[in-house]
């Protein structure tokens, strides 16, 4: 499993602590707060790959820290955990983007788990980008290395008709690789 960058916001100080123990014991990098306000501080600091945030806090709650990744570090997976779940606020923390909506009391393999799914989700997201980016170089490059003139004069016009929008006809006897 890899190792991620983990931001904890919880502001019942206990069910911090466990989690940020738990997160550390899989060898995650973690910051926690108690604030929903330092929370948006420190996104505004450094990116995180992953945020445990309580769904109800005072003055900024875990909608507001969602929007704010959103917005800020689209690849930031954001977890919401929450004491007095309802379907409503699930299933708004789902539209607005959440990984996860995660009901307390939560087991510690549990929220292991969801933070390795998180974080395979953000590898594999990465991971397409630079494979869609390799795949963008790539169109249109053609290697052939020939040194017969009469193959090297084809390429020369293949290469001079390429760049325009028209349909060409390319005619030869069977069999020789049109």
């Amino acid at each position: 499993m890899t190792a991620g960058r983990l931001l904890i916001v919880d502001d019942e100080k206990v069910a911090l602590k466990n989690l940020e123990q738990a997160m550390k014991k899989a060898g995650h990098a973690v910051t926690a707060t108690q604030s929903g306000g330092n929370a948006l501080a420190l996104l505004e600091k450094q990116p995180f790959d992953v945020v445990l945030t309580e769904l109800h806090m005072d003055k900024v709650d875990g909608l507001l820290i969602l929007k704010r990744c959103r917005e800020n570090h689209p690849d930031t997976e954001v977890i919401l955990v929450t004491g007095q779940a309802t379907s409503a606020s699930a299933v708004e923390a789902m539209k607005q983007g959440a990984f996860h909506y995660l009901a307390k009391p939560c087991r510690p393999e549990e929220v292991r788990q969801l933070v390795a799914d998180a974080l395979e989700k953000i590898r594999l997201r990465r991971e397409s980008r630079t494979l869609k980016k390799q795949v963008e170089s790539y169109q249109g490059t053609v290697r052939i290395l020939t040194q017969d003139r009469h193959m090297q004069h084809l390429l020369d016009m293949a290469r001079q008709v390429a760049p325009t929008d028209c349909n060409i006809l390319i005619t030869g006897e069977s069999g020789t690789g049109k």
